[in-house]
């Protein structure tokens, strides 16, 4: 078997995807990554990760190539938009490459370049759903347990912020909503990830959460 890699744009998506995994008990056939290192020294970001696509894809040993990003205000379809002219512009054929983003998460079988004689599995998931504009933070919010009684108390608060104190900008707002909502659970502070495993009021199998898992079978693992 060769390489089979999920590449995610930083720590936080990293630590949220590894410990979904393992509390829902994925097979451990493909590794998590953050272009540029690891967990603890990686430069991340969308920009980081698309760019790493083409040499990723190049090498010799990889198998299947997944990549989980956040749609952010731009929304799937631009994302998706980013992926396919990123593949183009490196000679990997139009006419093999999806048009549009699927809303189950796009995979599909990437032929060789020439010289390199083999095909890649590759596959996109676009935070939250691939449906909406949002990121990985939507995402985790989404397993908020149904009448969760701070939720709405968080969401006051926020909205009662006058737009010239707030100290973070609109298309950030969904990072506002989880960490606050952290920061006054059972115990303040902790990580998303970590909230995932050990925060009761976050359901990791909450029905939100299959769509994503079916894809990284799809992708990765079947």
């Amino acid at each position: 078997m060769g390489q089979r890699i999920m590449l995610v744009e930083g720590n936080d998506d990293f630590h949220v995807a590894q410990i979904l995994f393992q509390v829902r008990e994925v097979p451990e056939v493909f590794q998590v990554k953050i272009p540029g290192g690891n967990a603890e020294k990686a430069v991340g970001g969308i920009e980081a990760l698309l760019e790493s696509i083409p040499a990723w894809l190049l090498r010799t040993d990889l198998e299947r190539l997944a990549v989980v990003l956040d749609a952010n205000d731009k929304g799937p379809a631009a994302r998706w938009g980013s992926i396919r002219s990123r593949l183009i512009n490196k000679g990997y054929r139009d006419s093999e490459i999806p048009e549009r983003h699927q809303q189950a998460g796009t995979v599909f079988d990437l032929s060789s370049l020439a010289g390199i004689p083999r095909s890649v599995r590759f596959a996109a998931w676009i935070m939250p759903d691939n449906r909406s504009a949002g990121m990985v933070e939507d995402f985790v919010a989404g397993l908020i347990r149904g009448g969760d009684a701070m939720l709405p108390r968080v969401e006051q608060f926020l909205e009662t912020i006058p737009g010239p104190e707030r100290r973070f900008s609109h298309s950030h707002l969904p990072k506002a909503r989880i960490h606050t909502w952290l920061a006054v659970s059972e115990h303040p502070g902790r990580p998303m990830g970590h909230a995932i495993q050990w925060d009761r009021n976050l359901d990791a199998i909450h029905p939100s959460v299959q769509p994503f898992l079916d894809w990284v079978h799809k992708a990765l693992i079947d």
